[in-house]
């Protein structure tokens, strides 16, 4: 039970949270269902994505999140059911490096694609193939990096670091294929890929059980090797013949977007994700950032739900934006301030619940976890608020001023983990995230506010215009992508 209760809370927590608020959209007049008749490339499953409203199509979206984080959090569950606190430890480390590595992939690629919503079916299409092959050629660029830096690790990283570098390639196409679905306003594709990986996950974990191999290498090589193998069913759909000039296209094209929003990812992700190998390798100890680990556990299928919910805003505040500048801040500050008390509620149901419950499910670690849990469930109600403004910079493409807040923010953000643990463990560790994210998600609406009231109310050109069909017989002409 535990296994999908948490998911089946969030997705429907989150879906009513998300309606109310895209009401506010629907009321002021275009939304990503307006132009979905326009897309008409096929996909597998999904010929033409349906004129919906912007309702149906949010709501579908956090489905989609709802059943990508169904394997993860599963994953995660399960490996803290069958391992110590210091296992726990090790899982943090690895799974911090795939979310960084699946976030720099994602930036250059995913997000990039969903800032282009007044591209035309043609041109989309054009955009999409060459993403992909970004998006393959960024990951075993990665793997690469990944298997070399496991050479100089002992037996307890090095194994499952090998397991992770060979299967991210073909795990990262999956991801890029779900977005292709989410920027086309047809998240039932996505939705399909996501249940594929997680059924087969299931499967396969039900085998190792009955073989007695439900160690940490096992369980995750179970879980990245069934991803990978959903992304390279993808191959047949999304990968272009001439895959060179794709690649090339997608460079001209978002190079310098990508590249920052690369970086925009990379410094935000430092209080999460980055700060692990620093307080693993040199303030605390293993075991104390597995504890740290387990109580962002408890609250990360609501956290995963709200990335996605932030990706489905992308293209909403983009539209919202070229109607006026007003009614798309209010419809992101009303989104944001749902999304936080969202994961207030799910803090206060994990806090509440019995201690010998979760304890069952979430191994031995879990008391000292729970010690942590209000804190960590702060510091996420504070990023779902910085987490929609930093989807209304991207709608406006304001990647500068995204990374510029980044860089502003991390010597607060290092500074807060780093004392917080030197002074009182996993504990101060945790309450000094939660102080520099409350600071940072003043910082990002501030930025966005005046971004916004400076930005060119104008719609963006579309990208059709700029297509000569005489210079390329499949590319369109690259569209300047600086912010």
């Amino acid at each position: 039970m535990i296994l999908t209760k948490p998911k089946e809370f969030a997705s429907a927590g989150m879906a009513l949270a998300l309606a109310a608020a895209v009401d506010l959209d629907e009321a002021g007049g275009a939304g990503p269902g307006d132009h979905a008749d326009r897309c008409t490339d096929e996909m597998p499953g999904a010929s033409t994505p349906p004129a919906s409203s912007a309702r149906r199509v949010l709501l579908l979206t956090v489905v989609d999140q709802g059943a990508s984080s169904l394997s993860n959090f599963a994953l995660a569950v399960l490996v803290a059911h069958y391992s110590s606190a210091h296992t726990l430890g090790v899982f943090a480390i690895l799974t911090s490096t795939y979310i960084l590595s699946q976030g720099l992939v994602r930036s250059f690629t995913s997000d990039c694609l969903l800032t282009r919503p007044e591209a035309g079916a043609d041109t989309r299409g054009a955009f999409e193939r060459s993403g992909y092959v970004a998006s393959l050629t960024l990951a075993c660029a990665t793997s690469v990096c990944l298997l070399a830096a496991s050479t100089a690790m002992g037996p307890t990283f090095a194994l499952p670091f090998v397991i992770f570098a060979l299967a991210f390639p073909l795990a990262a196409l999956q991801d890029y294929a779900r977005f292709v679905g989410i920027g086309r306003h047809d998240p039932a594709y996505a939705i399909r890929l996501d249940v594929a990986w997680l059924v087969m996950f299931l499967a396969a974990y039900v085998t190792l059980r009955a073989m007695g191999l439900v160690t940490f290498p096992w369980l995750f090589g179970a879980w990245i090797g069934t991803g990978a193998a959903v992304g390279l069913w993808t191959v047949r759909a999304h990968l272009p013949g001439a895959w060179r000039r794709s690649l090339a296209f997608w460079f001209r094209s978002e190079r310098s977007i990508g590249w920052r929003f690369a970086g925009q990812f990379m410094l935000s992700s430092v209080s999460t994700y980055l700060i692990f190998y620093v307080l693993a390798f040199f303030v605390i100890t293993v075991a104390e950032v597995g504890t740290i680990k387990l109580s962002q556990l408890a609250i990360g299928p609501i956290v995963v739900v709200i990335t996605g919910a932030q990706s489905a805003l992308v293209t909403i505040a983009a539209r919202r934006f070229h109607s006026g500048r007003a009614g798309a801040l209010g419809f992101l500050l009303v989104t944001g301030l749902l999304m936080a008390g969202v994961v207030v509620a799910w803090t206060a149901l994990v806090y509440l619940a019995p201690v010998g419950l979760l304890r069952r499910e979430l191994g031995p670690a879990w008391p000292a976890a729970r010690a942590l849990v209000p804190f960590t469930g702060l510091t996420f109600v504070m990023a779902a608020l910085s987490g929609a403004a930093i989807a209304g910079l991207r709608a406006l493409r304001a990647a500068r001023e995204n990374l510029l807040v980044a860089l502003a923010m991390l010597p607060l953000v290092v500074a807060g983990a780093i004392i917080g643990a030197e002074a009182a463990g996993a504990r101060g560790c945790v309450i000094g995230s939660m102080l520099a994210a409350a600071v940072t998600a003043l910082a990002s609406w501030s930025v966005l506010v005046r971004t916004a009231r400076n930005a060119d109310p104008r719609p963006a050109p579309s990208a059709v215009a700029a297509h000569d069909p005489r210079s390329h017989p499949t590319l369109p002409a690259v569209v300047p992508a600086d912010a």
